[in-house]
């Protein structure tokens, strides 16, 4: 069964901390781990601060991925941004039956369109923008219909 729990500034952030690391299995390179415990690491203190809501990927109770989103604007315009994605290394690249055949990180990106689509509703929110860590991911978000906003890196998705 699929189920997207909801962390927002009401949980603690070393639990949500521990929780996430000891449930999600990371990559297996040190240094990339590290950065990955990092990038965690922030995220749980943007949410206790109330700056990002995180929204985790559970199949039959097993954490495999995670989202944090915030509000930010890309020239003046209100924009929902992606502040990190992650995937259980298990389940990365890989299509998944329980979610109609789709790959855990399609379903993150879908979840977050859809969050930003009930949003744009009330404020008018016009993309979402995502900063990827490195041109591979930046390959595979193009291939979800992402698109390049500027030479810092930033892509984006109108919606």
């Amino acid at each position: 069964m699929v189920k997207i729990k909801k962390h927002h500034h009401q949980d603690y952030p070393y639990p949500l901390f521990q929780k996430i690391t000891s449930s999600i299995e990371l990559t297996d390179s040190f240094e990339q781990k590290n950065r990955e415990k990092l990038f965690i690491e922030d995220i749980c203190k943007r949410v206790e601060k109330s700056k990002s809501v995180l929204y985790v990927l559970c199949i039959d109770d097993k954490e495999i991925g995670l989202v944090s989103l915030s509000v930010t604007a890309i020239e003046e315009f209100p924009s929902l941004q992606i502040d990190f994605l992650l995937v259980d290394k298990n389940y990365r690249g890989k299509v998944i039956k329980e979610l109609d055949n789709v790959k855990a990180s399609e379903y993150l990106i879908e979840l977050s369109i859809s969050i930003a689509k009930e949003i744009q509703e009330k404020v008018g929110l016009k993309y979402i923008v995502l900063l990827p860590d490195n041109d591979d991911l930046r390959e595979i978000y193009q291939e979800l219909n992402f698109s390049k906003l500027n030479k810092n890196g930033w892509m984006f998705i109108s919606l």
